[in-house]
């Protein structure tokens, strides 16, 4: 007959380890939130889901996926005047990668969906000849086409409105204008506007010339603005707007994109403020690309007009951010 002695310090230790195995079994499902669930506080879409289970979340996300899906919009091409309406890209949350940034969420973040991006099949880039006269009518943000031949008087007031405003604007400069104002061109890049090619003369239109003219025309404008800004301009507006194909193609020879307008202050026949303002206003639709010069006129025009376009709910941009195809659902209406 054997008899067993127990130390008083390994009944101890075994209760110890009793206590601990009963308070994993009775609080194991506070434990796996803690440990394996998600952090206290964090909010998923206006959702507190802290605590929640992966298999919980996988569950939420998946449930709203449909919801999430945005379609990507083709370019439309109009060959009867071979005009184009740039694309949207698509987009679609990607759930194991939403999953694992909530799971991996701080205590209180504020989490959102991981888009991936759809890509149309048609874009402006399968036509790069054709004209663009407005942005997508699915984003809601207009441009004003500030084309610039003469005078300075009026671009520093155009430009303080502007900024004051938070608006910005894309200006074509003439070449022969642009290689005597330098330090204009710089403040008009440094408030973030963008600088665009109106062609090296306003003397002649560019149907007139010869392709070798052309060339060196618009190489002259952009090697202007790019030694001065460090901007290599994208953009081309003709002369009064006469192009022909042959015009198109050497635009797009050298990279660029030959832009018109879809509403027209006609400022140089000086109408008068009030009638430019009812143009402007009656006219406006998403992705409009507003013309204009820098006028005494026009300075009026744009302190009346901004913020009622602002409040219509219009973001007034760039013409790079007007034809953006990267539009995420967190800017769509």
């Amino acid at each position: 007959m054997f008899i067993v002695f127990i130390s008083s310090k390994t009944k101890l230790v075994s209760l110890f380890l009793l206590i601990i195995i009963c308070g994993v079994f009775l609080f194991k499902d506070s434990l796996i939130k803690h440990y394996y669930g998600v952090k206290p506080g964090v909010i998923f879409l206006e959702q507190d889901i802290g605590g929640f289970s992966r298999k919980k979340v996988t569950e939420i996300v998946a449930a709203k996926l449909g919801e999430w899906q945005l379609n990507p919009v083709n370019a439309l091409y109009d060959p009867r005047v071979n005009y184009i309406i740039p694309e949207l890209w698509g987009y679609e949350v990607n759930l194991q990668e939403t999953v694992n940034k909530i799971m991996s969420a701080s205590k209180d973040e504020h989490v959102f969906p991981v888009y991936e991006t759809v890509f149309p099949d048609i874009t402006i880039d399968d036509y790069p000849s054709a004209i663009i006269t407005q942005g997508n009518p699915r984003k809601k943000q207009i441009t004003f086409m500030i084309n610039v031949a003469w005078g300075t008087e009026y671009v520093l007031p155009m430009l303080e409105i502007l900024n004051a405003e938070g608006a910005h604007a894309t200006f074509f400069v003439v070449g022969t204008w642009a290689g005597q104002n330098e330090d204009l061109m710089k403040e008009i890049s440094s408030r973030g506007h963008l600088l665009g090619n109106h062609g090296h003369t306003d003397n002649v239109v560019y149907t007139k010339i010869s392709i070798e003219e052309m060339e060196r025309g618009l190489e002259d404008v952009n090697n202007i603005v790019q030694t001065a800004t460090g901007q290599n301009p994208l953009y081309f507006t003709p002369h009064k707007g006469e192009y022909n194909d042959l015009v198109l193609e050497v635009v797009s020879r050298q990279g660029m994109r030959t832009i018109l307008w879809s509403i027209d202050t006609v400022d140089w026949k000086k109408p008068g403020v009030e009638k430019m303002k009812s143009k402007v206003l009656d006219n406006l639709h998403e992705g409009a690309i507003v013309l204009m010069h820098p006028t005494a006129d026009i300075v009026i025009l744009l302190k009346e007009i901004v913020p009622v376009i602002k409040n219509k709910g219009y973001s007034i941009v760039t013409m790079a951010e007007l034809l953006n195809p990267h539009y995420p659902p967190d800017k769509q209406e």
